[in-house]
């Protein structure tokens, strides 16, 4: 796909991997973005960047972003559903409203805004979403954040069959990202191995779209680790195994 003249719409826009996929974007002639943050004033200030404050948990939020895309850029022609979030943790008693908050945001926005799109649109469109490498190798200390990758991970590998013509869907699964991100997740969240650049993860996002690409591995190691476990079968468990040891200072 050419990017140029694409109107583009990004959630989580006003850092990591939304904020330099933005910058990327930006580059190709006429492209407009409504960057959609929880807090708008995080959001570059461009001329053609127009600033949306959005909270993605929530259905009616996402019924007046659809609107509000027409209206602002006359329509859809990209839909990257790239905000997330992360618990590091040791799971204690069970709280159901940490768990619903995590599920809204990762799993039920992504979802619903593809579905909601490929049943109402009339012009074909590409939807991303950021997976994470984790949907494939769950760490330690990240049981919910990855559980719910793997969910959004396996509802597009069966809903793909179910986009109409011309609509297409293009999955991100980058490795630990040095951005705000680990911040979030709690206090001094050690940053897995290996890990990569927000830009990293954006230049592949742009590649991707221009290659029309299914899947985008950012981390070319992840990907021959994964290829390698299948035939050594032991490589992944250890590193899970190295991860949760990790935890043992949230566990005293």
């Amino acid at each position: 796909m050419e990017l140029k003249n694409k109107r583009i719409v990004i959630t989580g826009a006003g850092s990591g991997i939304g904020k330099e996929t933005m910058l990327q974007v930006l580059k190709h002639e006429g492209v407009k973005v409504l960057a959609c943050d929880l807090n708008e004033k995080n959001i570059l200030v461009h001329p053609n960047v127009i600033p949306y404050k959005c909270d993605v948990s929530k259905k009616e939020s996402l019924d007046k972003l659809f609107k509000d895309a027409d209206k602002k850029l006359g329509g859809i022609d990209i839909f990257y559903a790239n905000a997330g979030f992360a618990y590091y943790e040791v799971i204690g008693a069970p709280d159901w409203d940490r768990i619903d908050r995590i599920y809204r945001t990762n799993v039920y926005s992504p979802l619903y805004c593809l579905t909601t799109l490929n049943l109402t649109r009339k012009e074909p469109f590409l939807f991303i979403v950021t997976a994470s490498a984790m949907s494939h190798l769950a760490l330690p200390g990240y049981a919910q954040y990855s559980s719910t990758k793997a969910a959004v991970r396996s509802f597009i590998d069966a809903y793909r069959f179910e986009l109409k013509p011309g609509n297409r869907v293009m999955v991100v699964y980058p490795i630990a990202t040095r951005t705000q991100f680990f911040d979030a997740a709690g206090k001094k969240v050690p940053v897995p191995f290996p890990s990569q650049s927000a830009e990293t993860v954006a230049k592949k996002v742009v590649s991707g779209i221009e290659s029309n690409a299914k899947e985008v591995y950012p981390s070319l190691l992840f990907r021959f680790i994964q290829v390698l476990d299948r035939f050594l079968f032991i490589i992944l468990p250890i590193y899970q195994k190295i991860e949760a040891t990790k935890l043992d200072s949230l566990k005293k």
